[in-house]
């Protein structure tokens, strides 16, 4: 049974404190300067937890792949987006996946029909048949959540529109994201400045790994443009991840590399610059997958949830930096 939530609401102040004090000697992430985007590594911790041991395995058109859509849409509707506003915050929205294996996305919106610049943050929320998929992805899936909570469906901090973008059906072929992206309008996509993707967004303390960044094109003069392996694209995304972490946890990434692997692959493909921010352990400088992908032992228990908090932090410093920035206008 899920906790309830007014329990969940009263020990998350006290729980974060605890988590805090327990990570501090992890060394993944190095302590934070303090933002506003104060994002609760306990609550992650605990919707990460729902997903994996609750709900559990997550695989696209099955019953557990539907209940996490349903309990995404509650939670979120707890945050305060609503499909029945006046101008709807949230939308549930089904599309046919693989092999016509039906599947939905769930999208939350900050500052609906806003003037300034759109953005997208996506973490998908289904799973492989052979593990809860802590790590990938109900972490980042969570981290969302948590940031959906942070912004809620109207912030005057942000000038710009805010999507938060559970894709389902990401494991069998990025058919979510996909359906997302059919879904923009020509409009829309002119002023869609950039999305950032979340996936194995969280790192366990025994990966010893770091923030990295893995993109497949920039856009540059108002024009998108491809990377390459022997010249990744260190566009304005990453650059603003990479700055955001340095003002944040005051030390550099691991990297950016041209690598695809997630939904960040379906923006690619429509010309739309976007980034996957993720932890990933370096071997000989190349970035390397955990021990644990797409195994049993994707657990909940093995996770630094002030990872996941970092990468959500890191997202939304950038997303405020590029909207301030006014580059709305340069696609």
């Amino acid at each position: 049974m899920r906790p309830p939530r007014r329990f969940i609401r009263n020990t998350v102040v006290l729980a974060g404190i605890l988590s805090a004090l327990l990570c501090a000697g992890r060394g993944a992430p190095p302590a934070d300067k303090g933002t506003p985007w104060d994002l609760r590594a306990e609550q992650i911790r605990q919707d990460t937890e729902y997903l994996c041991d609750t709900i559990g395995v997550r695989v696209t058109g099955t019953a557990g792949e539907i209940a996490a859509c349903d309990w995404i849409m509650e939670t979120l509707e707890d945050a305060g987006f609503s499909p029945d506003a006046g101008v709807p915050t949230l939308r549930r929205v089904p599309f046919e996946g693989l092999m016509g294996k039906t599947s939905e996305n769930v999208i939350a919106v900050c500052n609906p029909g806003s003037g300034g610049p759109l953005f997208s943050i996506t973490a998908h929320y289904d799973s492989v048949e052979t593990t809860p998929g802590a790590r990938d992805n109900a972490a980042a899936a969570a981290a969302l959540l948590e940031i959906a909570r942070c912004l809620g469906p109207e912030n005057d901090g942000f000038p710009c529109e805010i999507r938060m973008v559970f894709p389902g059906s990401e494991e069998n072929g990025y058919h979510g994201s996909a359906a997302y992206i059919a879904s923009l309008s020509e409009a829309e996509k002119a002023r869609h400045l950039g999305a950032f993707n979340m996936d194995i967004s969280a790192a366990s303390p025994e990966d010893q790994a770091v923030l990295v960044c893995y993109t497949l094109g920039k856009t540059e003069d108002g024009v998108y443009q491809e990377g390459d392996f022997l010249e990744p694209a260190e566009g304005r995304l990453s650059a603003a991840v990479t700055a955001a972490y340095e003002t944040l946890y005051g030390k550099n990434i691991g990297g950016v590399f041209h690598m695809g692997e997630s939904d960040h692959i379906s923006f690619h493909n429509a010309g739309l610059e976007a980034v996957n921010v993720c932890w990933r352990r370096l071997e000989n400088g190349e970035p390397r997958l955990p021990d644990s992908y797409h195994r049993p032992e994707d657990t909940p228990a093995e996770l630094d949830y002030e990872t996941a908090r970092a990468s959500g932090r890191c997202i939304l410093e950038a997303i405020h930096t590029l909207a301030a920035a006014g580059e709305a206008g340069q696609r």
